[in-house]
């Protein structure tokens, strides 16, 4: 079991069943473990766009949409975002810094309506489940950086922020493509998060391990399943 934080930091990882064993005991670890991500996933993002040109952003973002617009269109897009390319970092901070714990608490949602049938837990046993499980996206955001600082160039495309979907490991579609939206947002890490809501669910509601695999990947495959059954 892990026996303290930092030992959690790294258990939830290699171990994950170390750490929700005790997690329940130990969430205000949670609160630790959340400004971790929030920071890093800043850091991340603001690091991400500081070297890019606005010019470089703006017509990154009008490249993903100009399929499906005119030439007039396009022009009006782009002095538009023209006016706002330069504060793309400080929007996505503030949008993730906002969003992400409403995210989380969407999920722990989720988790103890599907959980609680098992055993009964407070909200926020629920919400630091969700919290540690969405720790591989800290690794996701390392993994940025690292090529943020190793490129030549800082203008990067902007589809790299999402360097692990489906798209470009395996598909590289483009933007147009009927499936390029469903395969540039899947993103592999979610997969890892989905089999640590199975760990999870298994550990705090007793679950056996096939029913804690399909409730663990039961949102990703209804909400990428009927995304691809809508193209």
């Amino acid at each position: 079991m892990s026996k303290n934080v930092g030992q959690a930091l790294v258990d939830i990882y290699v171990a994950p069943k170390q750490l929700f064993t005790v997690l329940p005991e130990k969430k205000g670890w949670s609160w630790i473990a959340l400004a971790i991500m929030l920071a890093v996933n800043a850091f991340g993002l603001w690091y991400f766009y500081a070297g890019m040109s606005p010019e470089w952003i703006v017509e990154q973002q009008i490249a993903q949409t100009a399929h499906s617009m005119t030439p007039a269109e396009i022009e009006q897009s782009r002095a538009v975002m023209g006016q706002m390319a330069d504060k793309t970092g400080i929007i996505s901070v503030g949008a993730i810094l906002i969003m992400t714990p409403i995210v989380l608490a969407i999920m722990a949602l989720y988790l103890m309506l599907v959980g609680n049938p098992g055993h009964k837990r407070p909200y926020g046993d629920w919400y630091a489940l969700a919290v540690w499980s969405n720790m591989p996206g800290v690794l996701n955001m390392l993994g940025l950086i690292v090529l943020v600082l190793i490129s030549s160039d800082p203008n990067l495309p902007l589809t790299t922020a999402n360097y692990l979907s489906l798209n470009q490991l395996l598909f590289g579609l483009e933007p147009g493509d009927a499936w390029y939206g469903w395969a540039e947002n899947f993103n592999l890490i979610y997969m890892w998060i989905a089999a640590l809501f199975a760990v999870g669910l298994r550990c705090f509601s007793g679950y056996s391990a096939v029913k804690s695999t399909v409730l663990g990947f039961a949102p990703l495959l209804v909400i990428y399943g009927l995304w691809a059954a809508f193209i």
